[in-house]
């Protein structure tokens, strides 16, 4: 019993020890809160975001320097609108940016193959391509060597043959062509000779034109001009030719003509009255031009045919700037 007082002093002063300052205590004036009072109500989760707002966060993640979270809300707003166009060509850049063109090359690639008809699918398919190619020289073929003499009568019979046309008396027009061409073989009159002729004659030109082609296979302008008496029949086909044949860079200034050409067909075609309304026909003919608008500045860079290159590009920027 003589030790029990120390052991209540010891217990006494245990217990001061485990006491708390009121005043001090930082959860003191807590009190459960209503989380609605506090939440922001601008804020929006990203999976109630439409397409527009997943490309905003992903602009401000690549602002941010977060390239991996732009991706992820990229593929986001795909899934909302597959052929949103600010999303896909800012996803391709942001991918392009960081080196992976075959990536998005491939991914693009299966995208058109699965929807072949759509102008969108093409455009973002070969934009990869455009953008990689856009600082190399345009591959051309070895131009025909003429004497002044010959250039200028093949001059002259182009002269009649355009004067005749405006007459419409093609078929002297095309006597005229013919002239031309035993002079030389020249592409444009080639192409000249094509659009002179009459719907009858189609099937022999095709014939005539794919064996030339075959013949001459590092051709791009013999390619061209079998394809340009395709586009007649098969617009859709003659593209898959050309665009085969610019993939692996074959030369030529026509092969590159060609593709803004039919481009440009296929985006009229698709320009059928009681679009207006219709965005998924209106972003198809809006990536056919664009596909147009983009082949045509790039045969813009080379001294050839530069009259009719322009009236392309002009006409693919006009139609471009009518589409929503």
């Amino acid at each position: 019993m003589r030790y029990f007082p120390f052991v209540i002093l010891l217990l006494m002063v245990g217990c001061s020890s485990q006491r708390r300052d009121y005043d001090s205590d930082p959860w003191r004036d807590y009190e459960p809160r209503d989380d609605r009072t506090t939440y922001d109500e601008t804020y929006i989760p990203p999976s109630r975001m439409n397409a527009d707002q997943l490309v905003d966060r992903a602009l401000r993640a690549e602002r941010d320097g977060r390239d991996d979270q732009a991706r992820v809300d990229y593929q986001q707003a795909f899934r909302r609108d597959r052929w949103h166009p600010p999303a896909n060509e800012r996803y391709q850049d942001l991918m392009l940016r960081n080196g992976l063109f075959d990536d998005v090359w491939q991914e693009y690639l299966d995208q058109w193959q699965q929807n072949p008809m759509r102008g969108d699918a093409f455009w973002y398919h070969v934009r990869p391509m455009l953008e990689r190619r856009a600082e190399s020289p345009l591959p051309l073929e070895r131009e025909k060597k003429l004497t002044p003499e010959q250039r200028s009568e093949i001059q002259q019979l182009r002269g009649d043959a355009a004067r005749l046309h405006e007459e419409g008396n093609d078929t002297e027009a095309l006597v005229a062509v013919n002239k031309a061409l035993e002079i030389a073989g020249l592409p444009d009159l080639h192409r000249l000779r094509i659009d002179l002729s009459p719907p009858e004659d189609y099937d022999a030109l095709l014939s005539e034109y794919a064996e030339r082609a075959e013949e001459n296979p590092a051709s791009g302008d013999a390619l061209y001009l079998h394809a340009h008496v395709l586009a007649f029949t098969d617009a859709p086909a003659a593209l898959g030719l050309l665009r085969d044949s610019w993939v692996i860079e074959v030369p030529g200034f026509w092969l590159r003509f060609g593709l803004a050409e039919v481009c440009r067909d296929l985006g009229d075609a698709e320009l059928q009255p009681g679009i207006d309304g219709d965005t998924d026909a209106a972003r198809s003919a809006a990536g056919w031009y664009a596909a147009a608008e983009a082949f045509a500045r790039r045969c813009l860079t080379v001294e050839q045919q530069q009259e009719a290159t322009n009236a392309l590009l002009d006409y693919a920027m006009k139609q471009l700037g009518r589409l929503p």
